[in-house]
């Protein structure tokens, strides 16, 4: 860990209990690539639907039974439900809805239905929340509605996948799928913002705060967390690669009351990286104001 020109300073504490599996997401060059972007992210979306329609997990797993503990935690189902084709199918309630983002309703038979890669083969996990409160929403086992988002911040479209807990069995199904665009999210402001944030590193510079809390934990000394400030030439130091493209976001049901603060959660599925972006709106303008890694 660089500790150099860190300005340590007495900090409030923020203790959060996070333990989130999240979508992921891939992290693309940051050059200019405008052209094309709208159809690229067109052919993403399609693509969902129309995977190979193969099992992932080894085949010798295909006639045991799942564990009861893969519905305890939607994080742990929707895992599943990614890589197993024999859950996925089994896990769907057809003929499944998808609603388009003009408002047309249509149906998939099981006959039709190919296998949907639910996290699009990325290593970053994402998601946001509005509070410290909500953040221990994944472990909790009562939740009974989720939603998968896959979030194309170029063309500004979104992909929901909606997810219900079956009141008897107490197993999530997918129920129905969704299209929309930014301006039906209550993220839409900040999403907005981030697709420049995340890829113009002058814009990025522009909306630290001047005093940027920044917390870590030093692996050499014990995992000693350390807590202090740092500017916006320190940053450059510190600051994670974001996700440019796409974002694989999960709600567990929280809601986003106050317009003008949003936590953004990085996770790396198989690295254990984690970071927590504090991003906070005043008088119309976005700001990162804590970062947490």
């Amino acid at each position: 860990m660089n500790r150099t020109r860190v300005v340590f300073n007495t900090l409030s504490t923020i203790s959060f209990s996070i333990a989130v599996l999240c979508c992921c997401q891939g992290q693309p060059s940051s050059h200019d690539r405008s052209n094309g972007r709208e159809t690229e992210d067109s052919l993403q979306m399609d693509a969902l639907l129309e995977a190979e329609d193969t099992l992932v997990l080894d085949e010798l797993t295909e006639e045991t039974p799942l564990p009861v503990s893969v519905d305890e935690l939607f994080d742990d189902f929707i895992f599943n439900f990614d890589q197993s084709n024999r859950l996925q199918r089994g896990r769907i309630r057809f003929p499944l809805t998808v609603v388009e983002a003009d408002g047309a309703h249509h149906s998939i038979e099981r006959r039709d239905w190919h296998h949907a890669n639910i996290f699009l083969h990325q290593d970053i996990c994402t998601v946001f929340w509005n509070n410290a409160a909500d953040m221990s929403m994944p472990r909790d086992t009562d939740i009974v509605h989720a939603r998968l988002e896959h979030i194309f911040l170029h063309s500004k479209q979104v992909e929901v996948f909606v997810f219900d807990r079956d009141t008897i069995s107490g197993q999530w199904y997918l129920t129905e799928t969704q299209k929309t665009t930014f301006e039906h999210s209550p993220l839409a402001s900040f999403l907005n913002f981030y697709q420049r944030f995340a890829t113009d590193s002058i814009y990025q510079r522009q909306h630290l705060a001047h005093t940027l809390g920044f917390t870590t934990t030093i692996e050499e000394s014990d995992y000693e967390v350390i807590r202090g400030t740092i500017d916006d030439e320190q940053w450059e130091q510190f600051a994670p690669e974001l996700p440019q493209d796409l974002l694989v976001c999960v709600n567990y049901g929280q809601t986003y009351h106050n317009p003008n603060q949003i936590w953004m959660q990085l996770r790396g599925l198989s690295n254990g990286l984690q970071n927590l972006l504090r991003f906070q709106k005043s008088e119309g303008n976005w700001k990162l104001t804590e970062f947490e890694n």
